[in-house]
């Protein structure tokens, strides 16, 4: 396990929470410090990573770590609903077929229409579902290019819908922007690859220009005119260089063996996936609780005006990730990959027979 990316996905999912209290800070900035995309950047890295030495059941072993909670999740939105007879978007979209649809990761334009499942946070899991599905047929071919190959056919999606003009719902999503990442991922395996030597010989050097790449990130997403000055200094698209910038920089930490071990972030870096899936089912039960007992005149306890209160978001949709995690997703993973994932076995060797 590489320990600095499981910082950091707690810390992208947090983001991710941080982004949805709707909490705004030096003068107005509302941002997610691009946690979806540095989640893109990582599961490229990481399906690379894991398969250069063994590829073994890398669509089951995705399958089995993507769908159960998800479904989990996705079934226990629509139950509440379904029981409270609610109203808003969950409530006119979750009909049979939208709800069969999400479980598969079906894109389909919702009722406002936009392209996202009944559990909004899904419409990430659609492309992932796409390129583990891409990859896997990629490791068929070869195992070498397996990577290369995932990345030729996500280009080709973009210029099915750029410029043959497919205008289909599947051209259209499957060519989303986020997709970029996933190659960058890929792209970042292979430059720290590079790299990796020189960290491990040189680590602080290694760390004297790694700090101050992640710093570069978190600054250039918390303050727009520096990030816009930036931009106008360097031609390239900088909102697709820094979230492989920061993975890069953490990886090449941990190169240089300077890796975190805090084991409290570590735990939520395990939880993170379901922090992504939960934070919006109990960010709204929060909400109506608030809304049935104090109502919605303090401010004080309003996550998008108040510090305190947009802490005690982070704070609770962690400590229920955490119990998800620990109580449901691992039991089940061990119990789903005891029986869906055959080990392979050591050959027996023949016994000789008696002279």
């Amino acid at each position: 396990m590489i320990s600095n990316l499981q910082a950091l996905r707690a810390l992208a999912a947090l983001a991710v929470v941080f982004y949805h209290t709707a909490f705004t800070f030096n003068g107005g900035v509302h941002t997610d410090f691009q946690a979806v995309s540095v989640f893109f950047v990582i599961s490229g890295f990481i399906m690379t990573y894991i398969t250069r030495a063994d590829a073994d059941h890398f669509l089951q072993q995705r399958l089995v770590r993507i769908v159960p909670l998800y479904w989990l999740c996705t079934l226990s939105a629509v139950a509440a609903v379904w029981l409270l007879r609610g109203s808003g978007r969950t409530w006119a979209d979750a009909g049979m077929g939208n709800v069969v649809k999400s479980l598969l990761f079906v894109p389909y334009r919702d009722v406002h229409g936009e392209s996202q499942p009944i559990l909004p946070v899904g419409w990430t899991l659609n492309l992932e579902m796409l390129f583990y599905a891409l990859f896997a047929l990629g490791l068929l071919v070869s195992r070498r290019w397996a990577p290369l190959l995932a990345c030729v056919a996500l280009v080709a999606f973009k210029i099915v819908h750029g410029q043959l003009g497919c205008s289909a719902l599947l051209c259209e999503f499957y060519a989303h922007d986020y997709t970029a990442f996933l190659i960058l991922g890929i792209a970042s395996f292979y430059v720290w690859d590079g790299i990796k030597g020189i960290a491990e010989q040189r680590p602080s050097t290694a760390a004297a220009v790694a700090i101050p790449a992640a710093l570069l990130f978190v600054l250039w997403n918390a303050d727009p005119p520096f990030a816009e000055a930036l931009q106008r200094q360097i031609g390239f698209p900088l909102y697709y260089a820094m979230p492989p910038l920061l993975v890069l920089s953490l990886l090449t930490l941990h190169s240089a063996r300077f890796s975190c071990k805090w084991k409290a972030l570590l735990l939520l870096g395990d939880a993170s996936y379901a922090l992504y899936l939960t934070h919006i089912m109990v960010m709204e039960l929060g909400t109506i609780i608030r809304s049935k007992t104090i109502g919605d005149q303090f401010t004080s306890i309003d996550p998008s005006e108040s510090v305190l209160a947009m802490l005690g978001v982070l704070l609770a949709c962690s400590l229920v990730a955490i119990v998800v995690h620990l109580m449901v997703e691992l039991p089940m993973l061990r119990l789903l990959r005891r029986l869906l994932i055959k080990r392979a076995q050591p050959e027996k060797l023949p016994v000789p027979r008696p002279a």
